[in-house]
């Protein structure tokens, strides 16, 4: 079955999933004041920037959402975004984003990762999760997207290792 990414988009866009999005942010950001999503904004898309949270100190919060609607136990990693072209996926990308959102909405649970660290990971890892796990390629209309499937708690161990730094 081929994956349509408009379709998926307007899934994923749709206002029913305006209230989890919400509870999530509120519950992630004890300072939550609003959050405002950049649907047609495309400088912001290109940037990586789903969601703009603001909190009570006036600070902006810059995240991207990413949803699935069956539960699994990995995160995909997208490292091409179009196959033909070798493209890089948001993985390889110099985004702008502070938290990587990665949503299971049938179970209700998302996984708050801080970009940052996820990306310090991936610099380490990349080879050896791509070599490990499985490869998933989504065809859309016209490409394929590569990703790599992580388990949740591989992803997890590394990122709670990245936050101490050894020199």
């Amino acid at each position: 079955m081929m994956h349509n990414f408009s379709e998926s988009l307007k899934k994923s866009e749709s206002e029913k999933l305006h209230p989890f999005w919400e509870s999530v942010y509120k519950e992630m950001f004890p300072e939550f004041v609003e959050m405002s999503g950049t649907i047609g904004n495309m400088d912001m898309q290109r940037r990586g920037i789903d969601r703009v949270i603001i909190l009570n100190n006036n600070k902006t919060v810059y995240v991207d959402e990413k949803i699935r609607f069956k539960e699994y136990n990995d995160i995909l990693l997208e490292y091409i975004s179009v196959s033909t072209t070798g493209a890089p996926g948001w993985m390889e990308k110099q985004i702008d984003i502070d938290w990587l959102a990665y949503a299971f909405v049938g179970s209700q649970k998302c996984y708050m990762i801080p970009f940052p660290l996820l990306k310090r990971v991936w610099k380490y890892y990349k080879q050896k999760w791509i070599e490990k796990y499985p490869k998933i390629e989504a065809e859309n209309e016209g490409y394929h997207t590569i990703s790599v499937a992580v388990p949740i708690p591989v992803i997890k161990e590394k990122i709670s290792d990245a936050t101490m730094i050894r020199l």
